[in-house]
């Protein structure tokens, strides 16, 4: 395991001083956020990150490395072993699970490593957590009888939506691989709540967006090809719809579910904002018209291409926020249009850096 900095023990076991909460999927764009915020928002919590991903490490964490309360380690969750060490070294008092394959077209050209990292490598994390806290179904160890699990899921375990918005209440029916295996993930979860007794929660986002987004997604992409003078791919019509939930408010949602949700509940948390894929491109080119302007308007880059495999229907993904906002009072309160104007914003940033380096 590769160490970036060492967390001292807490001390003798059953007086854990501070809480030592484990991300997964820590150098992810969510996970780093979480525990960029987490750092700041809570000086009497310690973490630990693990991520398969050693190399590019995301500027929001670069900063932590000389912290006393954080270190990283080089993990793949996959691997039962090296996630069990992690337990050992250190007294986990919570988890939080974002490590998982996203991508819905890799996820079928390689279906095997999504079965793999996100049902396997999450009953590995469970089930490691499950025997550092429990001493038997429904019997917390005492210094762990307040510690959570909190894993981090998708809306497409839901399936598409004709109208109308896909809720808690809805049974799964997922689409891909990929929602497949998010899905099967959420049951590993929920079966060890029932089962053990363990404080687990899920937390289902929409597509989330923003600033420090990784550029094989589509946002970071649009704005690649528009800032580079290429062609603006845009898919089967751009007809596809998504709901986009701005980073800020998904951290704050992740936030209220890891502090004040229930035991074994299961929450979505969306933008309020199912906007069509061409809706977006649009949007992003009518803003870098106004604040970064070239010879020609960006629209005139964009191109109706088809997927390989030909024409594919649209599907439409929106989410309902009601369980959210009338159990936990949370809405979120950054709109698209202001979430992907601050994300213009700082891609043009870097990009000035870019140009004067």
């Amino acid at each position: 395991m590769g160490m970036v900095s060492k967390i001292q023990p807490n001390g003798k076991e059953g007086q854990l001083s501070m809480r030592t909460i484990l991300v997964t999927g820590g150098n992810g764009f969510l996970g780093s956020r979480f525990i960029h915020e987490l750092l700041i928002k809570y000086p009497g919590y310690q973490v630990v990150a693990i991520d398969e991903e050693a190399e590019n490490v995301p500027e929001l964490l670069r900063p932590l490395f000389a912290s006393k309360r954080y270190a990283f380690h080089q993990v793949d969750i996959r691997n039962s072993e090296a996630v069990a060490q992690v337990f050992e070294h250190y007294e986990i008092s919570d988890v939080v699970h974002f490590a998982a394959k996203t991508h819905v077209g890799e996820s079928i050209r390689n279906p095997g490593i999504f079965a793999e990292t996100n049902v396997l490598g999450t009953f590995h994390v469970l089930d490691a957590a499950r025997k550092q806290w429990m001493d038997g179904p429904f019997e917390s160890k005492a210094a762990y009888a307040d510690s959570r699990f909190l894993h981090i899921s998708t809306d497409q375990v839901y399936g598409p939506t004709a109208n109308g918005f896909a809720d808690e209440t809805m049974k799964y029916d997922p689409i891909s691989p990929y929602a497949a295996s998010k899905a099967s993930s959420d049951l590993m979860v929920s079966g060890f709540h029932e089962s053990y007794g363990m404080d687990t929660v899920i937390l289902q986002a929409s597509n989330v967006f923003g600033p420090h987004q990784q550029n094989d997604k589509l946002i970071p992409i649009i704005l690649h090809k528009a800032l580079s003078g290429s062609i603006i791919p845009v898919y089967s019509g751009g007809e596809d719809v998504h709901d986009w939930l701005y980073i800020e408010d998904f951290w704050r949602a992740a936030d209220t579910v890891f502090h004040l949700g229930d035991a074994g509940e299961t929450y979505l948390a969306g933008g309020n904002a199912p906007l069509k894929t061409l809706e977006i491109v649009e949007r992003i080119c009518e803003s870098l018209d106004q604040h970064f302007p070239g010879n020609d308007s960006y629209h005139n880059h964009i191109r109706f291409v088809e997927q390989a495999g030909g024409v594919k229907a649209p599907h439409r993904f929106a989410v309902s926020t009601e369980k959210l906002k009338h159990q936990l009072d949370f809405v979120p309160e950054t709109d698209f249009n202001r979430g992907i104007n601050e994300t213009i914003e700082w891609t043009l940033s870097k990009k000035r850096l870019w140009e004067v380096v």
